[in-house]
């Protein structure tokens, strides 16, 4: 017998007990026969219990844009910032309250703007749990104040009244809605609005004759709290083990 044989022989044979310890701690560890591990805590996920009753504040930023009159021709994009309340009646319906700010700027107008700040109450219904979201569409009343600027004071019509440009008129807001829980207290929302206000006015000669439209695209955050328990801050659940011994693990 060469000595590559007894060398590839002694290989075999090692690669032989390799694979029968291997085996062996496999079946040791697979079938204990005294000691047996049950979770009491089950993995969740993104199931979470139901804010029915829960009041939420938040906050959220988007962009708006007026359209629907000669007015607004060629009006620029523009930040929108509004402070969000809700209340949850059930699963299926929320009461909204919405208070924010928003202003356009314009081509060619210089340093001209069209500002608004409104407040506005409503509701919204759940139509869907798409993807995992909770979709709703929804609208309210609210009361708005516009004011068209040039280097932050208003602007007079052109006319025999020489009316300002400004106003404190009501309005209506319809929306569609997509929420998203990342935890029992939070959610964060994206949302489209279509703003229609009753700016119109024959009193001026020139320009905001007609009534004022916006759309408006915005992202929030919003924090629920119980108003039978108060102010409930996240914690993380007890995830330890117990074993059938008595004795706790991790």
């Amino acid at each position: 017998m060469t000595f590559n044989r007894v060398r590839w022989m002694g290989r075999v044979v090692l690669f032989g007990l390799l694979a029968l310890l291997t085996v062996t701690s496999v079946g040791a560890q697979s079938s204990p026969s005294d000691i047996f591990v049950s979770e009491e805590a089950g993995d969740e996920g993104d199931i979470f219990e139901s804010l029915q009753g829960f009041s939420g504040y938040g906050a959220s930023l988007g962009t708006i844009r007026f359209y629907g009159s000669d007015a607004v021709d060629g009006a620029k994009t523009r930040f929108l910032l509004q402070g969000n309340y809700r209340y949850r009646f059930n699963e299926d319906w929320i009461g909204t309250g919405d208070f924010g700010f928003g202003w356009n700027s314009f081509e060619a107008r210089g340093d001209t703007v069209l500002t608004v700040n409104f407040g506005a109450l409503g509701a919204m219904r759940q139509f869907s749990g798409f993807q995992g979201l909770d979709w709703r569409a929804g609208g309210g009343f609210g009361l708005y104040r516009w004011n068209y600027k040039f280097n932050g004071k208003t602007l007079q019509d052109g006319g025999t009244g020489h009316h300002f440009y400004r106003g404190f008129v009501p309005g209506v807001i319809l929306a569609l809605e997509a929420e998203k829980r990342i935890t029992q207290h939070v959610t964060l929302t994206g949302s489209a609005q279509n703003h229609y206000i009753f700016s119109g006015d024959d009193k001026f000669d020139f320009l905001f004759d007609q009534n004022l439209k916006a759309y408006a695209f915005r992202l929030g955050i919003h924090f629920h709290f119980s108003p039978y328990e108060g102010i409930l801050w996240e914690q993380e659940e007890d995830q330890g083990l117990t074993l059938d011994s008595g004795q706790s693990g991790s």
